[in-house]
């Protein structure tokens, strides 16, 4: 993750960008491909990537 202070967790777009650079190696190293069904479980471990993220930031966040 960025060193800079977000205003916010990040995005789906951010998770993905700063972990991986872009969509095909998400989905390539969960052993997915671009398939219809593929693209649908990497959206569901996009989901809950998500919400950890909401949840780490809150936390990190709440006494500031």
């Amino acid at each position: 993750m960025s060193s800079k202070q977000r205003s916010g967790p990040r995005t789906r777009y951010q998770i993905i960008k700063d972990s991986w650079g872009n969509r095909l190696n998400f989905q390539l190293s969960y052993g997915l491909k671009m398939t219809p069904e593929d693209i649908e479980e990497g959206n569901a471990i996009l989901d809950a990537l998500e919400e950890q993220e909401k949840e780490d930031w809150k936390e990190a966040n709440q006494n500031k």
